[in-house]
């Protein structure tokens, strides 16, 4: 919710440059630790390095065995993050994986970021 009269937004080229962008103003406005998906896109890591972000982490995510979302490990890692941190989430068709999150585990991580003060981001591809 906004609870200001001001708005701000940003052009940029591509799904890769905005991730640029966003990356690059959180580590200048809101210097944290940032967390991406085990795995994730190859470029994510590839962009953080680019920008400089000192502490990257990955949190659990794919379940081999399964073949499905690791949300027991996803949730415990998230609870363990460093309050404050950056927290790079995909919101559907994950990469590489392609499982994704059902609504009430979507509500279960809501709530953990809220409870630790994360900054969700969400990498939106498709």
């Amino acid at each position: 919710m906004v609870t200001s009269d001001r708005v701000v937004s940003a052009q940029s080229l591509s799904g890769g440059g905005a991730l640029r962008l966003l990356m690059e103003f959180l580590k200048e406005h809101r210097p944290a630790a940032f967390y991406y998906s085990d795995p994730t896109w190859g470029n994510h890591p590839c962009i953080l390095e680019k920008v400089g972000i000192p502490v990257v982490k990955k949190y659990r995510y794919y379940h081999e065995e399964t073949r499905g979302l690791d949300f027991e490990g996803m949730i415990e890692d998230l609870n363990n993050a460093e309050e404050g941190a950056c927290i790079l989430f995909h919101t559907c068709a994950h990469n590489p994986t392609g499982v994704d999150p059902n609504m009430e585990q979507w509500k279960k991580i809501a709530e953990v970021c809220k409870a630790r003060s994360l900054y969700p981001f969400f990498d939106t591809a498709y």
